[in-house]
Protein backbone atom coordinates (compact mmCIF):
# COMPACT_ATOMS: atom_id res chain seq x y z
CA UNK A 1 0.00 0.00 0.00
CA UNK A 2 1.69 3.10 -0.83
CA UNK A 3 1.34 6.06 1.21
CA UNK A 4 1.96 9.80 -0.09
CA UNK A 5 1.72 12.67 1.87
CA UNK A 6 2.89 16.33 2.61
CA UNK A 7 2.15 19.57 4.39
CA UNK A 8 2.41 23.32 3.29
CA UNK A 9 1.60 26.32 5.45
CA UNK A 10 0.87 29.65 4.49
CA UNK A 11 1.33 32.47 7.07
CA UNK A 12 -1.91 34.79 7.11
CA UNK A 13 -2.94 37.61 8.71
CA UNK A 14 -5.98 36.32 10.11
CA UNK A 15 -9.20 38.60 11.46
CA UNK A 16 -10.80 36.52 13.85
CA UNK A 17 -14.59 37.65 13.83
CA UNK A 18 -16.46 38.20 16.71
CA UNK A 19 -17.29 35.13 19.18
CA UNK A 20 -20.71 34.80 20.60
CA UNK A 21 -19.51 31.83 23.17
CA UNK A 22 -22.57 30.14 25.11
CA UNK A 23 -21.15 30.93 28.78
CA UNK A 24 -19.94 34.31 27.97
CA UNK A 25 -17.57 35.35 30.41
CA UNK A 26 -14.55 37.55 28.70
CA UNK A 27 -15.80 39.68 26.32
CA UNK A 28 -19.29 40.83 26.46
CA UNK A 29 -21.42 40.23 23.81
CA UNK A 30 -23.70 43.48 22.35
CA UNK A 31 -25.02 41.19 19.30
CA UNK A 32 -27.98 39.11 19.05
CA UNK A 33 -30.20 37.48 16.38
CA UNK A 34 -33.84 38.59 16.98
CA UNK A 35 -37.49 37.40 15.36
CA UNK A 36 -39.41 34.79 15.14
CA UNK A 37 -36.89 31.99 15.17
CA UNK A 38 -38.15 28.31 13.91
CA UNK A 39 -36.92 25.34 13.92
CA UNK A 40 -35.56 23.61 10.08
CA UNK A 41 -34.93 20.39 8.35
CA UNK A 42 -32.21 22.11 6.54
CA UNK A 43 -28.57 21.18 8.56
CA UNK A 44 -26.21 22.78 6.02
CA UNK A 45 -26.45 25.72 3.36
CA UNK A 46 -23.93 26.27 1.13
CA UNK A 47 -22.88 29.90 -0.33
CA UNK A 48 -24.04 30.18 -4.12
CA UNK A 49 -23.72 33.97 -4.57
CA UNK A 50 -20.11 35.71 -4.72
CA UNK A 51 -20.19 36.11 -1.35
CA UNK A 52 -23.14 36.58 1.12
CA UNK A 53 -22.60 38.59 4.64
CA UNK A 54 -22.58 36.81 7.92
CA UNK A 55 -24.76 39.08 9.73
CA UNK A 56 -25.92 39.21 13.32
CA UNK A 57 -29.33 39.60 13.24
CA UNK A 58 -31.97 38.78 10.46
CA UNK A 59 -31.91 42.00 8.49
CA UNK A 60 -29.53 43.81 6.14
CA UNK A 61 -29.82 46.30 8.96
CA UNK A 62 -27.71 44.33 11.31
CA UNK A 63 -23.95 44.69 11.64
CA UNK A 64 -22.04 42.89 9.10
CA UNK A 65 -19.29 40.14 11.54
CA UNK A 66 -17.86 38.76 8.23
CA UNK A 67 -18.08 37.56 4.99
CA UNK A 68 -18.32 34.18 3.20
CA UNK A 69 -17.07 33.51 -0.13
CA UNK A 70 -19.02 31.53 -2.59
CA UNK A 71 -18.87 27.46 -1.63
CA UNK A 72 -18.35 27.96 1.40
CA UNK A 73 -20.84 25.44 3.86
CA UNK A 74 -22.53 26.58 7.37
CA UNK A 75 -24.31 25.19 9.53
CA UNK A 76 -27.81 26.02 10.48
CA UNK A 77 -29.26 25.77 13.79
CA UNK A 78 -32.45 27.54 12.83
CA UNK A 79 -34.76 30.05 10.23
CA UNK A 80 -35.69 33.21 11.04
CA UNK A 81 -38.19 33.81 7.53
CA UNK A 82 -35.90 34.44 4.60
CA UNK A 83 -33.15 34.08 7.16
CA UNK A 84 -31.12 30.96 8.09
CA UNK A 85 -29.57 31.30 11.34
CA UNK A 86 -26.02 29.90 11.01
CA UNK A 87 -22.90 29.22 13.23
CA UNK A 88 -19.47 29.43 12.21
CA UNK A 89 -16.51 26.85 13.06
CA UNK A 90 -15.98 29.25 16.16
CA UNK A 91 -19.72 28.84 17.31
CA UNK A 92 -20.05 32.49 16.22
CA UNK A 93 -23.97 32.89 15.85
CA UNK A 94 -25.69 34.97 13.13
CA UNK A 95 -27.53 35.03 9.78
CA UNK A 96 -27.15 35.00 6.33
CA UNK A 97 -30.00 35.52 3.42
CA UNK A 98 -31.84 32.63 2.12
CA UNK A 99 -31.62 34.34 -1.28
CA UNK A 100 -27.38 34.06 -1.53
CA UNK A 101 -27.65 30.49 -0.09
CA UNK A 102 -29.15 26.96 -0.85
CA UNK A 103 -29.67 23.78 1.58
CA UNK A 104 -26.44 21.44 1.26
CA UNK A 105 -25.96 18.02 1.74
CA UNK A 106 -22.87 16.01 1.46
CA UNK A 107 -23.21 13.17 -1.35
CA UNK A 108 -21.70 9.73 -0.46
CA UNK A 109 -21.99 7.92 -4.06
CA UNK A 110 -22.38 8.65 -7.31
CA UNK A 111 -22.09 12.07 -8.66
CA UNK A 112 -22.98 16.01 -7.28
CA UNK A 113 -22.57 19.26 -7.88
CA UNK A 114 -19.69 20.60 -7.34
CA UNK A 115 -18.46 23.97 -5.70
CA UNK A 116 -16.85 26.75 -7.81
CA UNK A 117 -13.90 26.19 -5.79
CA UNK A 118 -13.93 22.15 -6.79
CA UNK A 119 -14.14 23.02 -10.33
CA UNK A 120 -11.76 25.81 -10.23
CA UNK A 121 -8.85 24.03 -7.96
CA UNK A 122 -9.49 20.77 -10.73
CA UNK A 123 -8.61 22.69 -13.52
CA UNK A 124 -5.42 23.88 -12.23
CA UNK A 125 -4.34 20.29 -11.12
CA UNK A 126 -5.74 19.29 -14.67
CA UNK A 127 -3.97 21.70 -16.35
CA UNK A 128 -0.69 21.12 -14.21
CA UNK A 129 -1.00 17.04 -15.40
CA UNK A 130 -1.46 18.25 -19.07
CA UNK A 131 1.57 20.10 -19.56
CA UNK A 132 3.47 16.97 -18.06
CA UNK A 133 2.00 14.34 -20.33
CA UNK A 134 -0.28 12.97 -17.77
CA UNK A 135 -3.90 11.94 -17.75
CA UNK A 136 -6.64 14.03 -16.11
CA UNK A 137 -7.71 13.15 -12.70
CA UNK A 138 -11.26 12.72 -11.92
CA UNK A 139 -13.49 14.61 -9.11
CA UNK A 140 -14.78 11.84 -6.69
CA UNK A 141 -17.83 12.53 -4.55
CA UNK A 142 -16.88 10.44 -2.13
CA UNK A 143 -13.67 11.58 -1.59
CA UNK A 144 -14.45 15.34 -1.46
CA UNK A 145 -16.74 14.38 1.05
CA UNK A 146 -13.89 13.06 3.04
CA UNK A 147 -11.78 16.16 2.21
CA UNK A 148 -14.25 18.73 3.69
CA UNK A 149 -14.27 16.63 6.83
CA UNK A 150 -10.81 17.14 7.06
CA UNK A 151 -10.44 20.85 6.18
CA UNK A 152 -13.11 21.38 8.27
CA UNK A 153 -11.76 19.40 11.41
CA UNK A 154 -8.53 21.67 10.75
CA UNK A 155 -10.28 24.82 11.97
CA UNK A 156 -13.23 23.59 14.38
CA UNK A 157 -10.20 22.15 16.33
CA UNK A 158 -7.40 24.61 15.70
CA UNK A 159 -4.79 22.36 14.17
CA UNK A 160 -2.77 21.71 11.06
CA UNK A 161 -1.09 18.28 10.40
CA UNK A 162 -1.84 15.48 8.88
CA UNK A 163 -2.88 13.51 12.10
CA UNK A 164 -6.72 14.30 13.14
CA UNK A 165 -7.00 13.86 17.04
CA UNK A 166 -10.72 13.02 15.47
CA UNK A 167 -10.18 10.88 12.56
CA UNK A 168 -6.79 9.63 12.83
CA UNK A 169 -4.54 9.45 9.52
CA UNK A 170 -5.79 10.69 6.54
CA UNK A 171 -5.47 6.26 5.79
CA UNK A 172 -7.26 5.69 8.52
CA UNK A 173 -10.14 8.18 7.90
CA UNK A 174 -10.64 7.34 4.48
CA UNK A 175 -10.99 3.55 5.22
CA UNK A 176 -13.67 4.58 7.88
CA UNK A 177 -15.74 6.71 5.52
CA UNK A 178 -15.63 3.31 3.39
CA UNK A 179 -12.76 4.20 0.72
CA UNK A 180 -10.76 1.57 -0.75
CA UNK A 181 -7.49 1.70 -2.27
CA UNK A 182 -4.18 0.70 -3.00
CA UNK A 183 -2.52 3.99 -3.53
CA UNK A 184 -3.60 7.08 -1.70
CA UNK A 185 -2.03 10.59 -1.24
CA UNK A 186 -3.40 13.71 0.93
CA UNK A 187 -2.20 17.39 0.43
CA UNK A 188 -3.49 20.18 2.96
CA UNK A 189 -3.08 23.52 2.66
CA UNK A 190 -3.38 26.95 4.18
CA UNK A 191 -4.03 30.09 2.20
CA UNK A 192 -6.51 32.81 1.23
CA UNK A 193 -7.57 31.33 -2.32
CA UNK A 194 -7.69 28.42 -4.41
CA UNK A 195 -4.89 29.94 -6.80
CA UNK A 196 -3.08 30.77 -3.96
CA UNK A 197 -3.13 27.66 -2.32
CA UNK A 198 -2.60 25.56 -5.61
CA UNK A 199 0.55 27.93 -6.36
CA UNK A 200 1.75 26.75 -3.05
CA UNK A 201 1.33 23.35 -3.74
CA UNK A 202 2.85 23.14 -6.92
CA UNK A 203 6.45 24.72 -5.92
CA UNK A 204 6.36 22.34 -2.50
CA UNK A 205 8.35 18.98 -4.22
CA UNK A 206 6.05 16.79 -2.19
CA UNK A 207 3.06 18.55 -2.64
CA UNK A 208 3.92 18.33 -6.45
CA UNK A 209 4.94 14.91 -6.41
CA UNK A 210 1.23 14.24 -5.55
CA UNK A 211 -0.39 16.39 -8.03
CA UNK A 212 1.49 14.56 -10.79
CA UNK A 213 1.30 10.98 -9.60
CA UNK A 214 0.54 8.53 -12.23
CA UNK A 215 -0.46 6.39 -9.61
CA UNK A 216 -3.67 8.22 -9.44
CA UNK A 217 -6.78 8.67 -11.11
CA UNK A 218 -9.07 10.11 -8.77
CA UNK A 219 -9.01 13.31 -6.23
CA UNK A 220 -10.90 14.90 -3.72
CA UNK A 221 -10.90 18.45 -2.93
CA UNK A 222 -12.39 19.62 0.34
CA UNK A 223 -12.49 23.50 1.36
CA UNK A 224 -13.13 25.00 4.60
CA UNK A 225 -13.42 28.59 5.02
CA UNK A 226 -13.00 30.53 8.65
CA UNK A 227 -12.23 34.30 7.97
CA UNK A 228 -9.93 34.70 5.15
CA UNK A 229 -8.38 31.73 6.13
CA UNK A 230 -9.04 28.85 3.50
CA UNK A 231 -8.47 25.19 4.48
CA UNK A 232 -7.85 23.06 1.78
CA UNK A 233 -7.33 19.26 1.72
CA UNK A 234 -7.11 17.05 -1.75
CA UNK A 235 -7.35 13.41 -1.58
CA UNK A 236 -5.44 10.92 -3.91
CA UNK A 237 -6.57 7.32 -5.00
CA UNK A 238 -6.10 4.84 -7.95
Amino acid sequence: MKKIFAVVLIMLFICIPLQIPDNATDNAADTQVAGVFATTSVKQVQVTASKVNFRTGASTNHRIITTYKKGTVLDVIGKIGRWYVVKNSKDTVGCVSGNMVQPYTPSSSGTSSFSSMQTEMLGYINAARKASGLSPLTLNTKLCDGAYLKSKDMAVNNYFSHTSPTYGSPFNMMQSLGISYSAAGENIAMHSSVKGAHDALMNSSGHRANILSQNFSKVGLGFYQEGKSLYVTQWFTN
